[in-house]
Parts: C-alpha cells; structure tokens; sequence
C-alpha cells in the first residue's frame, strides 16, 4: 500500500487482544453496528490467537467523514492498513454479512496473505425484502432500534434485551453516525454486485462458511451458491437461526471456527 494511501485513510478503532495466528474479525453494515456488539460473544472465545477487531470506517470508535466514497474498497484498503501497521504477514479473516465481501476481496487481492477464510451470512446475490427496507429506512430511536433487531437479525426475541438494544441506538445516534449510515447505503448501491462467479471459482484458501436458515437480511441461499463456486469451501446452515448467528448460536459457531482455526493455523 502506498504512503499516500495510509495518509488519506480516516482514523480506525482496532481492538487488539491475545496472542498467537493472528484473526481478523470483520462485522458487517446496519445501524448501530461495531466490532465489539457484533463479536463480543467469539472473542473470548477463541483463545491462543491474536484478535484484531476494527469498528470498519462509519462505523463505532472509528472516524465518520460525510465526504467519503463507502463501500468494500474502503474497508478492504482499511483492513490492509491494521495488517500493514502491525506487519503481519498472514492471517484468517472471519467477514460476517459486509465484512465476508471485505474478506473475499482480500483474498482475491494478496491469497498469500490469507490463511484461511471464515464467511458468515454472506450475500452473493442482490435481494429484497422487508427487513433490508427496514434498515435503509430507520432513523434513531429506541423504539425503532428495538423493532429493528426483532425483525431483521434474530429468530430467538430473548435475545433482545434493554440493554442491547440500548447500545445499539446510543452508536447509531452519535454524532455523524446516522448521517454516515445513509452514506454507506448510497455507496453500496453504487459498488453493485459482489464478485463474479469467475472469482469465486480462483479463490483457493481454506474456507468455512455459515449462515442461519431463517436469516431475514441475506437468504440462505447465497452460502448455498457460494460453496458451489468455491473449491474449498465447507458449509454449515444452523437451523432456527437468523442474520446473528454468532450471537444466538454463540457456542456452535464458536466450536465451528475454533476447529476451523486449529487446521489452518
């Protein structure tokens, strides 16, 4: 990556814990989204490893320019900076919904570098559906954060606590938070669809993927697709289970991943 390149990226919160193989964890693109909402239930998890877990740019600790051109090439660039400044050579990425495209991307670009991908409720194909509509469209309160993670991420509602819900809406009400979320949503539509089957098929790093069965933002029909184009891909569909999949199937898809990591690291 060129200096200029380092220079004119925003500011990133990285969360950095452990030792061992280094781990990238990507999180995905909803309002009120951060690396640590989103895996807090897999980072204790997975001991004897190095966690690196940045808030993508927009999002969480990290910075919120209204100028920026979002999208994957932005995060793929970011996730190249954290990997550069810290001169790790290789490292498994976990991309959970956004932060799997992020991932592949990385994959295409330097294969050298990857050692093993771990790919979680990932869209391959453009869809619709009444809970896409719903995070395009909300605007912060608690109640509509609250309506947000019962309809679009879950199956289980026990999960929906106060206090999630609290802590999402208090990151999705910061200031420039909204405004930046409205940004990614115009500057996803813009990047189009994601990589072709062509590029799938030339991705050969050991790959693991899961997706829940009843996820209402990204049909589990895209993970089904995508093992079929890639060569070294294994998938795990998680019946009863929706978008969140780390959260409400917290210790399968933990064990999955921690064996996962044991045979490509």
């Amino acid at each position: 990556m060129s200096e200029a390149l380092v220079e004119s990226m925003p500011q990133s919160s990285v969360l950095d814990v452990g030792d061992g193989p280094a781990v990238l964890l990507l999180h995905g693109t909803a309002p009120g989204t951060s690396a640590d909402g989103n895996f807090s239930r897999m980072i204790a998890a997975l001991g004897g490893h190095r966690i690196l877990a940045p808030d993508l740019i927009g999002f969480g600790d990290s910075a919120k320019p209204v100028d920026l051109t979002y999208g994957p090439r932005l995060w793929t660039r970011q996730a190249w900076q954290i990997l550069d400044e810290r001169q790790l050579d290789q490292v498994v990425v976990v991309g959970n919904s956004m932060g799997a495209r992020v991932a592949l991307s990385m994959a295409l670009e330097q294969p050298d570098r990857i050692a093993g991908l771990v790919l979680l409720s990932t869209r391959l194909r453009p869809s619709q559906s009444q809970a896409q509509r719903l995070l395009r469209e909300y605007v912060p309160s608690l109640e509509a954060m609250e309506h947000l993670v019962r309809e679009c991420f879950v199956t289980d509602q026990d999960i929906v606590t106060p206090e999630l819900v609290e802590q999402r809406y208090e990151l999705s009400a910061r200031p420039g938070a909204h405004e930046a979320m409205q940004s990614i949503f115009a500057g996803l539509a813009a990047a189009g669809p994601g990589h072709t089957d062509g590029e799938l098929e030339s991705v050969f790093v050991p790959t693991l993927l899961l997706h829940g069965r009843e996820d209402r933002v990204v049909p589990a029909e895209n993970s089904v697709l995508l093992a079929g184009h890639m060569p070294h891909a294994d998938l795990h569909l998680l019946a009863g289970t929706g978008h969140w999949l780390q959260i409400e199937r917290a210790g399968l898809v933990n064990a999955l991943i921690s064996r996962f990591l044991t045979e490509c690291t």
